[in-house]
């Protein structure tokens, strides 16, 4: 198992194999022992549970057949009450045989999951970690205009880091509205989704800086009327068709969006294919990037060995997101900061 080769990046590939020998193989011994046990517990189980699942499948499928010849006239209505109960008993059965036979193996991949994510992380730096669903006060987000006033914010995930001399939080974030339907029903709205990206900088800022998409004339009026800062022109007209930018101190938002700083950002929009908005406040850059992708997904698999190859593959991909915005920004250089 140790001898496994990683689909990572070719500068990390030596150092990390040799970091994954020491510290994370061992740790997956144990967890696999268990999955052969867990596999063999779930094939003799399936010897009782698939042929449960097959029956009552039939006895539905025979029930609707008969509600069908109900509605036709073709079986007295006196049976409808009974074929209804027919119809619809089996489905807890099947419910429970599909629990049972899952609950064993969705135990062991979250309890590996908690187990060796961590120490993988640990390759990165000792202060890189990861938390579930934390607690997020989205308050000053909400304010700066970063993101939009809904019933609802939510962080899935949150990790902490330091990459480059630049310590991050890398927020998961969905914000959405509620709404009471006719019949009871409460339907939700997505308004956002995709990720905030909060930036340490050792320099704090006088003034309040905000970056938002160019929307247009129309919607950039109401947006300015949103905002108590004022609108800056720049004399970037490429930066100018992509950005509309906000500040409470014209000259010191001159200062941050330095030709450098605008060119970054702009090629920062371009590789993620995003409409990246950003926030200069106090000692921090806040950065909003819409994306439908769900990251720090658990990619164990019950057929596959235990080695944790497809999720250290994926902690590459995804911290790789990271380490891109805060390279192509050149915040360890602190350009023009």
């Amino acid at each position: 198992m140790s001898s496994i080769e990683f689909d990572i990046p070719e500068d990390h590939r030596i150092a990390f194999q040799k970091y994954y020998k020491q510290k994370i193989a061992p740790k997956c011994g144990p967890f696999e022992a268990k999955r052969e046990g867990v596999n063999q517990r779930r094939r003799e189980n399936a010897k009782f549970t698939t042929p449960i699942c097959y029956i009552c499948i039939t006895v539905i499928l025979g029930a609707f057949a008969g509600l069908l010849g109900v509605q036709f006239m073709l079986v007295p209505m006196d049976y409808f009450v009974p074929l209804m109960i027919v119809a619809f008993l089996p489905a807890p059965v099947i419910a429970l045989a599909v629990i049972a036979s899952g609950k064993e193996s969705d135990e062991l991949y979250n309890a590996a999951f908690e187990k060796l994510y961590p120490i993988s992380l640990k390759y990165f730096g000792d202060d890189f970690a990861l938390t579930r669903a934390p607690k997020v006060d989205f308050s000053t987000f909400i304010e700066l205009g970063l993101l939009p006033k809904t019933d609802k914010q939510y962080a899935q995930n949150c990790l902490k880091g330091t990459y480059n001399k630049v310590p991050f939080q890398f927020y998961e974030v969905d914000a959405y509205n509620t709404k009471s339907n006719d019949n009871g029903s409460v339907q939700r709205e997505t308004i956002f989704n995709g990720v905030l990206l909060v930036c340490n900088i050792p320099k704090r800022f006088n003034s309040t800086t905000l970056l938002v998409t160019d929307k247009g004339s129309l919607k950039n009026r109401l947006e300015g009327f949103k905002t108590k800062l004022s609108r800056v022109k720049l004399e970037d007209v490429r930066f100018e068709r992509s950005f509309e930018v906000y500040s409470s101190d014209q000259v010191e938002a001159r200062y941050l969006l330095n030709p450098l700083m605008m060119e970054n950002l702009l090629a920062l929009s371009r590789e993620l294919n995003a409409e990246v908005e950003a926030c200069f406040y106090q000692k921090q850059l806040l950065i909003k990037i819409p994306t439908k992708h769900h990251f720090f997904i658990n990619q164990l698999d019950l057929d596959r060995p235990i080695d944790f190859k497809r999720n250290i593959e994926q902690m590459f991909t995804e911290l790789g997101y990271t380490f891109s915005i805060i390279d192509t920004l050149k915040l360890d250089k602190h350009t023009g900061l």
